[in-house]
């Protein structure tokens, strides 16, 4: 948001949106009278219409920010909209944080997850561990993805090989201690404790 757009409409920077649409309501009326005036007159309001309309549309968007994030921090404010289950919503906040660093990209990594984007979201756990090396929670992170990478393609490797007339050995009792989970949906849950412990 520009710094100014809420001195555009007349306000300080702690103004109510039912402020920012009065403001906004007597400048557009204001404007759109002179608009029709000749000369510099018409020209400068037909100017401040435009000006103003994107002040407004500035200003409401930061509003609505300040009311999502609260008193907290941006990533707090995403996580939980993440475990809301309001993707769309996390990704729309997340798109208009800077700057894109470590916690930026991991994030991004737990929106990709959560919609079952497992390469997308472990692309941006090492994106994170690009900014920040020695970040723990990155690193456990990206090998309870790892581990869960390789125990998928395992999985892919034993389902082509019995395709094609191979026997694979089996685990007993599934992959749980006997939950009856296979290994790559223990995998998965374990990743996902793992992650939102870590988050």
């Amino acid at each position: 948001m520009q710094e100014s757009s809420y001195l555009i409409l007349g306000l300080g920077e702690n103004a109510t949106l039912q402020e920012v649409e009065n403001a906004y309501k007597a400048l557009k009326e204001k404007y759109q009278k002179q608009c029709f005036e000749e000369g510099e007159t018409g020209s400068f309001a037909a100017k401040m219409l435009s000006k103003i309309k994107i002040a407004y549309n500035d200003c409401v968007d930061d509003i609505k920010k300040k009311e999502i994030v609260g008193d907290g921090s941006i990533y707090e404010a995403i996580k939980k909209l993440v475990e809301e289950n309001k993707l769309n919503e996390a990704q729309a906040l997340l798109d208009e944080t800077e700057p894109r660093d470590g916690e930026w990209h991991f994030s991004q990594a737990h929106i990709f997850f959560k919609r079952n984007w497992f390469l997308e979201s472990k692309n941006q756990v090492e994106m994170a561990l690009t900014y920040d090396p020695d970040n723990q929670n990155y690193k456990t992170t990206l090998l309870a993805l790892n581990s869960m990478q390789s125990k998928a393609d395992d999985e892919i490797k034993a389902q082509r090989q019995a395709r094609a007339g191979y026997s694979a050995p089996q685990e007993t009792g599934g992959g749980m201690a006997g939950s009856g989970l296979c290994s790559y949906c223990a995998s998965l849950l374990l990743c996902n404790a793992i992650c939102w412990f870590c988050f």
